[in-house]
């Protein structure tokens, strides 16, 4: 449920017109065939202010694209020319970690794990890990410290497939970088188009 719904819904039941609340509580901004989303609280400054919420730090809708578009990078092009300034500028460096059963699975390693505990796991282990040719963002959604990112990749190996996913960054948003991933995606489709 849309946070202005469950307002709507609240605010029915207290017996309170919709029309008392903020403005800024309407839908989401943005969405759709690859742009951001803003969803709940973020705004072009960068605080949620504007949902009463003084001195919460909120992440920006152009921080939302350069996070999905710098970790689309990432992906598209493990060891590439700019992975590692890309990595340092979007990853926390301290408590970094990727959760993905997606990963270990296809890692061949028990799930519940970090999939990588530390930034700079990630990007020692990125240069071996097979890349993903073309992914498009299907759309972003975001919350005050939460962005949720559906995406497809295509041209991997046989390209028999595509590949579907989703990715949900924690942000820290007093340093402005991803702090956790949540990655989780068709590891049928992955291994098919390997060959595996």
């Amino acid at each position: 449920m849309h946070f202005s719904h469950f307002a709507v819904a609240l605010a029915t039941l207290a017996g309170t017109a919709w029309a008392d609340f903020p403005s800024s509580w309407g839908p989401p901004i943005g969405g759709g065939s690859g742009g951001s989303s803003g969803g709940l609280g973020a705004n072009t400054n960068g605080t949620c202010n504007d949902l009463n919420f003084p001195g919460l730090n909120c992440v920006a809708p152009a921080d939302v694209d350069r996070f999905v578009s710098g970790y689309t990078y990432l992906l598209e092009f493990p060891g590439g020319p700019d992975f590692n300034s890309t990595a340092e500028d979007i990853l926390a460096a301290n408590n970094f970690t990727v959760q993905s059963d997606s990963i270990r699975t296809l890692s061949g390693l028990p799930l519940g794990e970090p999939a990588y505990p530390s930034r700079d796991v990630y990007i020692a282990t990125q240069f071996v890990t097979p890349a993903l040719p073309t992914v498009t963002t299907i759309d972003t959604f975001a919350s005050c410290n939460k962005i949720a990112w559906r995406w497809t990749a295509t041209g991997i190996g046989s390209n028999a497939l595509p590949v579907n996913g989703i990715i949900t960054f924690d942000i820290d948003t007093d340093n402005n970088q991803i702090q956790t991933v949540y990655s989780e995606f068709n590891t049928a489709a992955f291994e098919t188009d390997l060959g595996e």
